[in-house]
């Protein structure tokens, strides 16, 4: 089961790769209006996204409505700190590649703080000490050094179970991951399925955040595919532009740390 998990994992990395190059060499050819998403793969594109609608509709909704239902405000709050915990290392990476050493130090003293007085990450001790978290991806990075204007982050595209990107930021997905230390370290210890408990875990409380959100865009927009379009490129270039902000919880067409507008996110 195991090999079968990685051969998956190691697959739909090849995927997103293939997916961005692909899409930057259809797009090339492709003209578009000033102001307008960068969409050359649309159809194939509507037709991820209406898979990944599916999924969602019958498996991921209904677990986010139980988790959020059932499991107490308390025990959420924590597995939130934990899994932001988790991804600090990231952070710190991402935020040093952007030419920001301070806070990057800073995120690294948060993951220090939060792993040992704060239980593994459970309790956000480093924010009551005046370390708030921060949340930085290798997309953002790039975003930061490209010279073209956040929202261009090259051909829009439709992730399987990731949802709604680009080229520019399906790199960054895949630069992300690979930089990850819990991904060596769990390789090292042969403890690989903590990897997708961590997966499940954070699709789950990324999923119960943007319930309300995603059932009001589609409740009310026309072409909801058009509308999550939309709203994850203005998303992506305001995180790109508004650097150390703080992060957040949910999504006021906001979706906290990388998108959340989408099953795995």
């Amino acid at each position: 089961m195991s090999m079968m998990l990685r051969g998956w994992v190691s697959g739909a990395c090849r995927t997103i790769a293939v997916l961005a190059v692909a899409g930057s060499l259809v797009g090339g050819c492709a003209t578009r209006e000033e102001g307008e998403v960068w969409d050359p793969l649309e159809t194939p594109n509507r037709f991820m996204f209406a898979l990944n609608k599916t999924l969602d509709t019958f498996i991921l909704r209904p677990l986010a409505v139980t988790y959020r239902d059932l499991t107490p405000p308390g025990v959420q709050r924590g597995t939130r700190n934990l899994l932001n915990n988790l991804g600090e290392p990231v952070t710190a990476f991402n935020e040093l590649a952007q030419g920001e050493g301070t806070r990057s130090a800073q995120t690294v003293a948060r993951f220090l703080i939060n792993s040992t007085i704060g239980v593994l990450g459970l309790f956000d001790v480093a924010k009551n000490m005046g370390l708030p978290g921060t949340k930085e991806d290798f997309g953002q990075t790039l975003g930061v050094w490209a010279k073209a204007p956040p929202e261009d982050g090259g051909p829009y595209l439709v992730l399987p179970l990731a949802g709604p990107s680009n080229a520019r930021d399906a790199v960054g997905l895949l630069v992300d991951y690979l930089v990850d230390p819990f991904r060596f370290a769990a390789a090292e210890l042969n403890v690989d399925y903590l990897l997708y408990v961590r997966g499940g875990l954070e699709a789950a409380d990324a999923r119960s955040r943007t319930l309300q959100a995603l059932d009001d865009i589609e409740k009310n927009s026309v072409d909801f595919y058009s509308a999550i379009r939309s709203a994850y490129t203005q998303h992506r270039a305001a995180q790109i532009r508004q650097r150390g902000v703080v992060s957040t919880a949910a999504l006021p067409l906001d979706v906290a740390g990388r998108a959340e507008i989408g099953l795995a996110r």
